[in-house]
């Protein structure tokens, strides 16, 4: 899952990335070239990886949004499966973040659960197109031919996995849902509603229909199994 979150809970998770920004070079002293802040390329090139794909995204796209030429563009990556690997490692590691901040076991599953959908929900419909998660709307495409991107792909799916299992545990054990349906289970079926998500967002739904979507699940996982006490 693909994101930033510029969603605020009790306090910020990260800043959005600025897509479609010009890439920065650092000052160095007349005479040497510029270097480039790998950084400030995969900022730039996550958009477009994010809109058309790995294959969709030629490499005069990649460097115009960085704002360099072609070459240049190899100074921070030796080639584009490089950059696109860069780009969904990041957006891997800013979805542990957004999990971890969001699932934290403080408050009532039902309200933790719903505020990750809210993050998820607004960030696929972020931008001037419904864009989806960069990792699950993209990387499928790719994973049957890239090894790497397939191991990418795997590990995103099973860190949505394991963060929703472990707060199910946590629900369970302090009897706030029944135990009839295993906890990595729920977690699995969890992640499955947020794939959908996403691809429901690339297929055009609107807000309407997704927070819809997303808060009859979170009735199921909370309330169907939910005991009384």
């Amino acid at each position: 899952m693909d994101f930033r979150i510029i969603l605020q809970l009790n306090g910020p998770v990260n800043n959005y990335l600025h897509i479609g920004t010009k890439m920065k070079v650092s000052n160095r002293p007349r005479g040497r070239p510029k270097q480039i802040d790998d950084s400030h390329v995969l900022d730039a090139v996550l958009g477009v990886f994010w809109e058309k794909g790995y294959a969709g995204a030629s490499l005069s796209d990649l460097a115009d949004a960085a704002g360099v030429s072609r070459p240049r563009l190899y100074d921070a990556f030796p080639d584009k499966n490089a950059m696109y690997l860069a780009v969904v490692d990041r957006v891997i590691g800013d979805t542990k973040a957004a999990l971890d901040f969001a699932l934290a076991g403080a408050r009532p599953l039902r309200d933790e659960l719903s505020a990750f959908f809210k993050m998820s929900i607004d960030h696929y419909l972020s931008g001037a197109k419904s864009r989806g998660c960069l990792v699950m709307c993209t990387a499928p495409a790719e994973a049957i031919e890239s090894p790497a991107v397939r191991a990418s792909l795997k590990r995103l799916i099973t860190l949505l996995d394991e963060a929703f299992a472990r707060r199910f545990r946590i629900a369970q054990a302090c009897n706030e849902i029944d135990s009839a349906i295993s906890a990595p289970m729920l977690g699995r079926q969890t992640t499955a509603m947020v794939q959908s998500l996403a691809l429901r967002a690339r297929s055009g739904a609107d807000i309407h229909e997704m927070q819809e979507i997303a808060s009859v699940t979170v009735q199921l996982l909370t309330g169907r199994f939910a005991r009384n006490i």
